[in-house]
C-alpha cells in the first residue's frame, strides 16, 4: 500500500469516523437482501453500540486503520464464552469495513491480521465471521483466508397474525 496505515485500538474521537462506515455496512446489507432494513434510529443506535465496544474491552474488540489521519476501515470482535465447546472463547466479527479507495489492496487483511494478533493476546481460540448469507463479497474474503461454514441461522419474517 502506498499510504503509510496505522492499526490501534479505536478511541472515543474514532466515533465519527466508525459511524459513518457502520452506516455505510449497513445500507450494504440492505442491498443484498431486504430483511436488513436499515431502522430510521441507525445513527443513535450505531453510535452507542460503537461507545460500548470503545469502553468495554472485556467484551469486544474495536480496532481501526488509519491513514493519513483518518479512518479507512474498522473491525468489531464480539468476545463470546463457548460455555459447552471447547476452545471454549470465540472472537465473532459483527463490523468489518474498509473504505472503497482502500479495498483490494491488502486493507482488510492487515485489519484482520492485527484482530488474530489481539485475539491471540487474550488467548481466544476460535474466530468466527458473521454476515449476511448473500454476501458473497465477504464469503469469499473470509474463505480465502481459511474461514469454513460453521453455523447456519434461518430466518423467516412474522406475518401480523393478530396474536
Amino acid at each position: 500500500m502506498e499510504k503509510k496505515i496505522e492499526i490501534r485500538k479505536a478511541t472515543e474521537q474514532d466515533t465519527n469516523g466508525i459511524l459513518e462506515m457502520i452506516k455505510r455496512l449497513k445500507k450494504l446489507n440492505e442491498e443484498f437482501d431486504t430483511r436488513f432494513t436499515v431502522s430510521p434510529e441507525l445513527e443513535k443506535r450505531a453510535g452507542k453500540h460503537i461507545g460500548d465496544a470503545i469502553r468495554d474491552t472485556d467484551h469486544y474488540i474495536l480496532l481501526v486503520a488509519v491513514a493519513n489521519g483518518e479512518i479507512a476501515g474498522f473491525v468489531k470482535i464480539d468476545i463470546i464464552e463457548r460455555i459447552f465447546y471447547t476452545p471454549d472463547r470465540e472472537g465473532r466479527i459483527t463490523e468489518f469495513y474498509v473504505m472503497p479507495e482502500y479495498r483490494r489492496k491488502g486493507l482488510g487483511k492487515i485489519l484482520l491480521e492485527r484482530a488474530y494478533l489481539s485475539m491471540h493476546n487474550r488467548k481466544i481460540g476460535l474466530i468466527t465471521a458473521e454476515f449476511p448469507s448473500l454476501n458473497l463479497i465477504a464469503l469469499n474474503f473470509y474463505r480465502k483466508d481459511g474461514f469454513k461454514d460453521l453455523t447456519s441461522i434461518y430466518g423467516k419474517e412474522m406475518e401480523d397474525s393478530g396474536i
